[in-house]
């Protein structure tokens, strides 16, 4: 390695061992990561599943937000199937969970205005994840950073990470950039858009209290509940004069986690020491909407029960009730780097429909379509034209995917 230190800059030059090549990899092991690395695994992609950390699950299980929102219409119906309904019973299916019980068995439709919508143990939702992603053949490289996405211009040709084995290589022929901030897509030069955020930092709190309700519902989830010293998702909370950020930096993302983690002790120091205990902290910044791709399409609320040709999937509004989206292929990838593909909250789309398409059960939708269009591009050679994307619906369809509202 030759290495030259300049003024402002270090300017270094070296051979990066290949060390692996796949069908498909998946950067980011959030649930829109896993949901995309099984998926294209399912469809007999050779796949490799990069995570920065050492647990799968992203903001479900690291950043405690262990809330899986509703599948369903809010007027009575289920809406979201494949993957979106599948990790919703993977979520509770080893710990407490509050889902309604007109929707234990997760039927076409119930009675009542309870969603279909639970809280779930991340740590169980995270073993489970193990399991779930290994026993579809998918390899998993944990602890391991992706610092660098390889090729110049047109399709993307693999990566470089960095890891406790050192700088290292890996090709592939699809990439999936799952990062939560669109990485892949901005260190190539593609279109991004930053969004703004208020400061938020849930933490988990047992206190006596907690306790006895646990005991009386005989559900451990009743011995935690939430606490967040920030804003909520209107703004409520947030601290007045601090600065909504997109949190793309280091600083950014250290001055959110540390503010919020001063904020949280502030609460908590003053009261009785042996009357209360804060049981988890959050592992990672709990940003909702920080770098996005600008995709072929970008959806916006006034998609809000448009038909799209393209449609790969539908999804609902978590907080409006019957407001329903189709999601369409655009917004999953740039036709600059037509191999590269995204999902999770950083697919093409703006205001509101941002917000539908962040939450976990939209996620892992868009993951769901985003590994299958991965490995049909590599086994059959589809392509997101017309023709390809017909096809790209049937086998999401044989999937149990409901790719139209109607």
């Amino acid at each position: 390695m030759m290495r030259e230190i300049a003024h402002d800059t270090v300017r270094e030059t070296f051979d990066t061992p290949i060390r692996g090549q796949y069908d498909t990899i998946v950067c980011g092991g959030g649930v829109a990561g896993v949901a995309a690395a099984v998926a294209a695994a399912r469809e007999g992609a050779r796949v490799l599943l990069i995570e920065k950390s050492v647990v799968l699950g992203g903001l479900a299980t690291n950043g405690l937000i262990s809330w899986y929102e509703p599948i369903c219409t809010g007027t009575g119906k289920k809406l979201m199937t494949g993957m979106a309904e599948e990790l919703l019973r993977l979520s509770i299916a080893y710990g407490p969970d509050t889902l309604p019980p007109e929707w234990k068995e997760l039927p076409e439709e119930a009675a009542g205005k309870a969603r279909c919508a639970s809280h779930f143990s991340p740590a169980l939702f995270a073993m489970a994840l193990d399991r779930w992603v290994m026993e579809a053949g998918v390899e998993i490289l944990l602890d391991t950073w992706v610092v660098q996405a390889l090729g110049e211009e047109g399709e993307i040709q693999g990566v470089v990470v960095e890891n406790k084995t050192g700088r290292s290589a890996y090709l592939a022929k699809t990439v999936i950039d799952t990062t939560g901030d669109a990485d892949l897509f901005f260190r190539r030069g593609l279109p991004c858009v930053n969004g703004q955020n208020y400061l938020s930092y849930v933490a988990y709190v047992t206190d006596q209290k907690q306790l006895q309700k646990a005991v009386e519902s005989g559900n451990l989830l009743m011995a935690r509940r939430w606490v967040n010293p920030g804003s909520n998702l209107w703004g409520n909370g947030h601290p007045e004069g601090y600065p909504e950020m997109s949190y793309v930096t280091a600083e950014e993302v250290t001055k959110f986690v540390l503010d919020g983690r001063a904020r949280l002790f502030e609460i908590i120091a003053g009261e009785d020491r042996l009357a209360r205990d804060v049981t988890v902290l959050p592992a990672m910044a709990q940003v909702r909407k920080t770098r996005r791709i600008q995709g072929r399409y970008t959806l916006t609320e006034a998609d809000c029960g448009k038909h799209f040709s393209d449609s790969i999937g539908v999804a609902v509004d978590f907080y409006n009730r019957g407001r329903l989206y189709e999601l369409p292929a655009g917004i999953l990838f740039h036709d600059d780097c037509p191999n590269l593909f995204t999902a999770g909250r950083t697919v093409s789309a703006d205001g509101w429909a941002w917000d539908v398409t962040r939450v976990i059960p939209t996620a892992v939708a868009s993951g769901q379509a985003a590994g299958i269009m991965a490995a049909l591009r590599v086994k059959q050679g589809v392509e997101a034209d017309e023709a390809g994307l017909k096809i790209i619906q049937e086998t999401l369809a044989s999937r149990g995917v409901r790719i139209h509202l109607d």
